[in-house]
């Protein structure tokens, strides 16, 4: 839950004017642009290194990450972090709409936040994985 409490940090600290706001709502529709551009360059990546993972599926290392269970753990991770790149790119579309309402922005912003630590668990496993891998 990273992506609410950083926008909870970040809305007190706007509203402390201990910083001043980003003007995330004037770019709206750039702002959308980009994040579903990350959401489908991730969703490609996920799907490249997780072939990766397949290749040490015979290696004594990966045979105890599994056994050890640690496997359906990483799987869980992985799907929720392909879940939640789909949902931010579908919220993305939203950054072209001309409702004013923020809620599914600020829903958008906190799901792109919890993508970059989503990506950045799922692939340190899997690198240390391969890394700590013998092939046979």
């Amino acid at each position: 839950m990273p992506g609410p409490i950083l926008y909870w940090i970040y809305t007190i600290l706007v509203n402390n004017k201990v910083i001043e706001p980003l003007l995330l709502f004037a770019n709206k529709k750039d702002l959308s642009t980009m994040i579903a551009g990350f959401s489908y360059t991730m969703l490609g990546f996920l799907a490249t290194i997780i072939t990766i993972l397949f290749i040490f599926t015979k290696t004594p290392n990966f045979e105890a990450y599994k056994r050890n269970g640690y496997l359906d753990i990483l799987f869980t991770q992985y799907f929720l972090t392909v879940i939640c790149l789909m949902l931010t790119a579908g919220m993305s579309v939203y950054g072209y709409s001309a409702n004013p309402n923020p809620f599914p922005f600020r829903v958008m912003l906190m799901l792109f936040a919890d993508n970059i630590i989503q990506i950045v668990l799922v692939t340190t496993i899997i690198c240390n994985l391969a890394r700590n891998s013998q092939t046979v």
